[in-house]
């Protein structure tokens, strides 16, 4: 059976929040069924589907790509620019595992964009924080 010629490389499921709406329990039958070899999930901000689309894709043998879509700035934004109005909505880059030291530095990522954020931004990651 011949594969598709390309693979989803940036596909939400309704963990990303208004966003996707495909659950994880029906991706994988779908991926087998339209003969995709491989699918990467890069949910908004979060890794909540990784574990059930890592098992349940490669039951139905399909790769799993995990992956995350972060909010970026160049910048943490200073504190007094917090008041100043409404801030500019951060770019967005889309991050790809290759194997478990990247799966562990996009947990780390992932949760240090929500911890290290003020609760009036949106939850992102820096340029240095990529680099490290």
């Amino acid at each position: 059976m011949a594969h598709a010629d390309f693979v989803h490389l940036r596909l939400h499921t309704a963990y990303s929040l208004s966003e996707g709406a495909i659950q994880v329990k029906a991706l994988a039958p779908l991926c087998a069924k339209n003969r995709m070899p491989a699918v990467a999930v890069t949910d908004t901000g979060n890794l909540f589907g990784a574990l059930e689309i890592s098992e349940l894709a490669a039951s139905a043998g399909v790769q799993p790509i995990i992956g995350c879509t972060l909010a970026m700035r160049e910048t943490r934004i200073d504190e007094s620019e917090l008041g100043a109005g409404p801030l500019d909505e951060p770019a967005r880059i889309v991050l790809l595992v290759q194997d478990e030291q990247g799966y562990k530095n996009l947990l780390e990522l992932s949760s240090r964009a929500y911890l290290e954020t003020d609760s009036s931004d949106t939850p992102h990651v820096t340029l240095d924080q990529l680099r490290q």
